[in-house]
């Protein structure tokens, strides 16, 4: 004589006969792991080692005098020739943080090796002296595509305090700060970094160029 079937025994239900609550608790936990990996990607990438504006600053308009033909150009036109420009401020008699600077900058534009993507601008704090033909071969002595800008002591003094620059004569020399700035394609100062930070100045970079966010 047959045992009676168990329950334990009984075949499962095919899935189209399953409970709905099962459908919805596959379906919560699809939704579910769907928003996190989209969270994850859209999350901002480490912390930059830069001072990033909040409020972005536009400096598109200050005007000078680009190197070496003394055209009158604005910084707005000039950070339209790249994705990102890296601004600093200096001299060509600078006699220690200048050069090492610009020669910072011209290690990080060929090591990052991204054409257009990324120019450097120099303005100098000591339009007296250098003209746009002495500026620029100064600054093509780093870089052929760097990119020297001067003007009157006015256009200087006016952009300095843009950039939170600031510069004066002192024992024969002039002392200024030492920071570089990062403007975008839309004339915007986005980012600042002094000295400390500028050893991550190309990491930065190169996550900002991949699409690292501000």
């Amino acid at each position: 004589m047959n045992e009676p079937t168990r329950a334990t025994d009984r075949p499962s239900a095919p899935p189209w006969r399953r409970p709905k609550w099962v459908f919805g608790a596959l379906m919560l936990v699809t939704a579910g792991f769907a928003a996190y990996t989209s969270g994850r990607l859209l999350a901002p990438g480490p912390e930059l080692a830069g001072t990033v504006l909040e409020a972005p600053q536009q400096v598109g308009e200050l005007a000078f005098d680009r190197a070496p033909d003394g055209a009158r150009v604005t910084l707005g036109a000039v950070a339209e020739e790249a994705d990102w420009t890296l601004v600093f401020f200096g001299f060509v008699d600078c006699p220690d943080v200048c050069p090492l600077t610009m020669t910072r900058l011209a290690d990080t534009v060929r090591d990052l090796d991204r054409g257009s993507a990324l120019r450097v601008a120099m303005v100098t704090v000591d339009p007296e002296q250098d003209d746009p033909a002495r500026l620029g071969a100064y600054v093509r002595g780093f870089h052929e595509e760097f990119v020297g800008l001067t003007g009157s002591n006015e256009d200087v003094a006016t952009a300095a305090r843009r950039f939170f620059v600031g510069y004066n004569q002192a024992s024969g020399t002039i002392v200024h700060t030492e920071s570089v700035a990062l403007v975008d394609r839309s004339g915007r100062l986005r980012a600042v970094y002094g000295q400390g930070s500028l050893p991550e100045l190309t990491h930065d970079l190169e996550a900002i160029l991949n699409g690292r966010r501000l």
